[in-house]
């Protein structure tokens, strides 16, 4: 009995030990303290803009219009991005971009402090903000596999989520409580710091890679990433999953969220608490993920999409605060579950020179229906009520956890035993059904 106990504690100090092994990088600390400084403003920013759009608009409409500005050029300039963070070296698009965000978060905060700031002028920041991060986002996902050795991509995935995410946990309540006291203005302020210390560790990375020696034309890079892309049918289906449930469960939260506090949870500080409980799920999830890796991607996609429908659900039913802050820890964990296993496995099945416009075409299918959803939604629940809308929304959430089991291919896909492609990969192509199985095969964001 000794023995097996010592060696059970043994095993558990070896995984514990791997867990912490990317902090030993000098580069992955750099990155990760300029990701959980930007984690803990952009904690505040979303619950003070959220109610300030309300505030100077008046209903969630008026949100609605603030959000699918945001979104829309993201998802119109997602695919520029990917090219250029394939094209260019990231060490000039990381902290260019952090700069950008923190000047726009600036004027936001001076608009709002000195009262100036209406929903044209929300919406047109939220359009700007939404551009800087369509380059951003492809080139801070692609970094982060160039700084750690390959064995380690899952532990460095996991540790990052639960780092960055850890900040959140209290900084949303305190947010909340400091929106209600004195206005959203300071933290969005506060936002507009932390990018720029980001931007500042950001520039001390080391060189990861230079451009591209050859360079085609635009358009040839597109096709050549298109390819990489859809000749893995289970990435199209998660993809095409996620251009529904993304959309919803954004919708559902960060629109129609805000406004359900505003009635039923005394406002900002309510929904303060909602956030804090997804961020507390996120981290559980990374920190499970530390440990364990669920071996195959099809249950994981299928029950994201269930645990998504169950604060939709929760809210249509007007449960109790405790029961609501349930099923949004419950939720955050199962994405943060899915989302590293997705970062983990990606990496591995895509060469590193189309890793960004691959990471941009899944980002642009999961976003093209946001901007409607957007808009349509807070119409919706001003006619339907946000019971009704919180029902449907949890309906459909439910009907596309079938999907991934749909396809034989994404019901094979293991997380551990895919090839870890190389830069003189070329572009894959589809295999026959008889081995087309291991192709597909390795270990988000979701």
């Amino acid at each position: 009995m000794t023995a097996v106990s010592s060696t059970a504690a043994g095993g558990w100090r070896a995984r514990a030990g791997a867990a912490v092994a990317p902090w030993g990088e000098r580069g992955y600390r750099i990155f990760l303290i300029a990701r959980v400084l930007s984690a803990a403003g952009s904690a505040i920013a979303p619950v003070a803009l959220a109610f300030a759009a309300l505030d100077v608009g008046g209903s969630a409409v008026a949100l609605g219009w603030v959000l699918a500005a945001g979104c829309l050029p993201q998802l119109l300039v997602a695919l520029i991005g990917g090219l250029v963070t394939d094209r260019y070296p990231r060490a000039r698009i990381l902290p260019g971009g952090n700069l950008a965000l923190a000047a726009l978060q600036g004027v936001a905060a001076a608009l709002l402090l000195t009262r100036h700031a209406g929903v044209p002028a929300l919406a047109g920041l939220s359009a700007a903000s939404g551009m800087v991060t369509a380059f951003v986002d492809p080139a801070t996902k692609k970094t982060l596999p160039a700084l750690v050795a390959p064995g380690l991509l899952q532990q460095a995935n996991a540790f990052a989520q639960a780092a960055f995410n850890g900040v959140k946990i209290l900084v949303p309540v305190i947010g909340g409580s400091l929106v209600a006291l004195i206005g959203p203005g300071y933290a969005v302020g506060f936002d507009a710091v932390t990018f720029l210390v980001a931007a500042v560790l950001l520039a001390r990375l080391p060189e990861m890679e230079a451009a591209e020696a050859e360079q085609s034309t635009a358009w040839v890079q597109f096709r050549d990433g298109w390819r990489a892309f859809r000749v893995h049918g289970w990435l199209m289906l998660w993809s095409f999953q996620g251009c529904v449930t993304v959309p919803l469960w954004l919708v559902g939260y960060v629109l129609l969220g805000p406004a359900y506090a505003k009635a039923h949870l005394g406002g900002a500080a309510g929904y303060g608490l909602m956030a804090a409980a997804w961020t507390g799920g996120l981290v559980l999830g990374g920190l499970a993920c530390l440990l364990w890796s669920p071996r195959r991607l099809c249950p994981v996609a299928a029950a994201v999409s269930a645990a998504m429908a169950l604060p939709m659900a929760a809210m249509a039913a007007a449960v109790p605060l405790p029961v609501l802050l349930t099923a949004i820890v419950i939720a955050g964990a199962a994405l943060n579950v899915s989302a590293v296993s997705f970062n983990a496995l990606l990496p591995r099945v895509i060469e590193p020179q189309r890793l960004g416009r691959v990471l941009s075409l899944n980002q642009a299918v999961q976003l093209v229906f946001l901007p409607p959803a957007y808009l349509l939604a807070g119409q919706a629940a001003t006619g339907f009520g946000l019971t009704t809308t919180f029902t449907v929304i949890a309906m459909v959430l439910l009907l596309c956890a079938v999907l991934p089991p749909c396809r034989a291919d994404f019901r094979a896909l293991t997380l551990d035993s895919a090839p870890l492609p190389t830069e003189e990969t070329s572009v894959p192509h589809p295999l026959p059904p008889s081995t087309a199985t291991p192709t597909h095969t390795a270990g988000e964001e979701a």
